[in-house]
C-alpha cells in the first residue's frame, strides 16, 4: 500500500515517494467515481445522466461558479441538472488529482530550500509559514473532493444498493482523506507543541526539525498499522464474486475472520459435551435401578421357591398320612 512505502527506503528518498503517493491517492480517488459511472451506466455516461434525472426533485443545483462548464443550463429541463450534477462531481474530484500532487512538489520545493517558517522567534510561526497555508490548501481541495463524491453517492445510493456502495465510499475515503486529516492534526499538534517549550531553548532548528521528524514517523506508524484494517476491509466490500453472472449482494456484517463461526462451534463443543455427560448420568442411573430391580425381584424368587417347597411337602402329609 503506498502509505506505508515512505517507511521502507532511507529519509532522503521520503520525500520523493511522498510526492508518488500523494499523486497516486489523488487519482485513486477520480477512479472511484469513474468506477460507479460505469457500474451505474454500464459504460454509458447517457445512462447515468438519464438515471440522476429520475431523482432529479432530490438534486442539489451546482456551484453558481462552475455554471460556465454547463451546457445547456442546469434549470432548463431535468437531464440538463442531472449532467450539470455529474459534470460537477467529475470536476470536483477532477481538481483533487491536480491539486494535491502540485502541492507535494511546492512542500518539498520549500522543504529542500529550507522555508519552514521557524526562524521567527514567535511561538506560532508555523502557522504563518508556507508550509501551514500549503496545508490548508490540501484541506479545502479535500473537502471539495470529499464533498462531490457524496453527492454523488447520495443521488445513486439506491441504484447502486446491490453492490454496498456506502462501505466501498468509507473503505476510499478512510484510506485518503481520513488518513489524511489524521496527519494534519499530528503535525499542528506537535508544532503547536513544540513551539510552546521553545520559549526557553535557543537551538530552534533543532528542535522543530525533530518536531516535524517526530510527527511524521508517527503518521508512518498509525498509516502502518491502520493498512491492515484496511486492506481487510477491502477484502470485504470488495469481492470478486459482484461480476459473476446471478450475483446476489451479500451483506457482511463482520469482517470475515469467523469469530461468529468460531464461537458457534465453541458453543457446540459444550453443548456436546453437557449431553454426553448426561447421557452418561442417565445411563448410570439406569444400571443402578435395573440392578435393584434384579435383586428385589432375585429376592422374591427365593422367597416363592421356598414356599413352593413347603406346599409341596403339605401335600405329601397329606396323601402318606403322618409321618412315623
Amino acid at each position: 500500500l503506498p502509505p506505508s512505502l515512505t517507511l521502507v527506503p532511507p529519509p532522503r528518498g521520503e520525500p520523493i515517494l511522498g510526492i508518488l503517493k500523494d499523486f497516486y491517492e489523488s487519482y485513486v480517488i477520480y477512479q472511484f467515481l469513474s468506477f460507479l459511472i460505469a457500474v451505474l451506466g454500464r459504460g454509458d455516461r447517457r445512462a447515468v445522466v438519464g438515471t440522476l434525472a429520475r431523482h432529479a426533485d432530490h438534486l442539489k443545483s451546482p456551484y453558481r461558479c462552475l455554471n460556465c462548464l454547463f451546457h445547456p443550463p442546469p434549470g432548463e429541463s431535468d437531464e440538463a441538472l442531472a449532467n450539470a450534477v455529474l459534470l460537477e462531481c467529475q470536476v470536483l474530484a477532477m481538481q483533487f488529482v491536480f491539486f494535491r500532487p502540485a502541492t507535494a512538489i511546492v512542500s518539498f520545493v520549500l522543504e529542500a530550500v529550507g522555508t519552514g517558517g521557524h526562524e521567527n522567534d514567535n511561538q506560532w510561526a508555523y502557522f504563518y509559514s508556507p508550509q501551514f497555508f500549503i496545508m490548508m490548501v490540501e484541506n479545502v481541495s479535500v473537502f471539495l473532493a470529499f464533498g462531490g463524491l457524496l453527492k454523488f453517492y447520495h443521488a445513486v445510493r439506491d441504484d447502486l444498493a446491490w453492490c454496498q456502495p456506502f462501505a466501498k465510499f468509507m473503505t476510499i475515503k478512510g484510506v485518503v482523506f481520513m488518513t489524511f486529516w489524521q496527519g494534519l492534526v499530528i503535525s499542528i499538534i506537535f508544532h503547536a507543541s513544540d513551539n510552546s517549550s521553545e520559549n526557553g531553548s535557543d537551538d530552534d532548528d533543532s528542535t522543530s526539525g525533530s518536531s516535524s521528524y517526530s510527527a511524521n514517523s508517527i503518521q508512518h506508524i498509525l498509516i502502518c498499522m491502520e493498512m491492515l484494517f484496511f486492506s481487510v476491509a477491502h477484502w470485504c466490500v470488495f469481492p470478486a464474486e459482484e461480476w459473476e453472472d446471478g450475483y446476489k449482494a451479500r451483506f457482511i456484517s463482520t469482517p470475515g475472520f469467523g469469530f461468529k463461526d468460531f464461537a458457534s462451534d465453541v458453543n457446540l463443543i459444550i453443548d456436546s459435551g453437557k449431553r454426553s455427560m448426561q447421557a452418561r448420568r442417565e445411563a448410570k442411573k439406569k444400571n443402578s435401578d435395573y440392578s435393584s430391580t434384579e435383586d428385589l425381584s432375585g429376592g422374591t424368587a427365593v422367597a416363592l421357591s421356598c414356599m413352593d417347597e413347603a406346599d409341596k411337602s403339605d401335600e405329601e402329609l397329606d396323601v402318606n398320612g403322618s409321618f412315623v
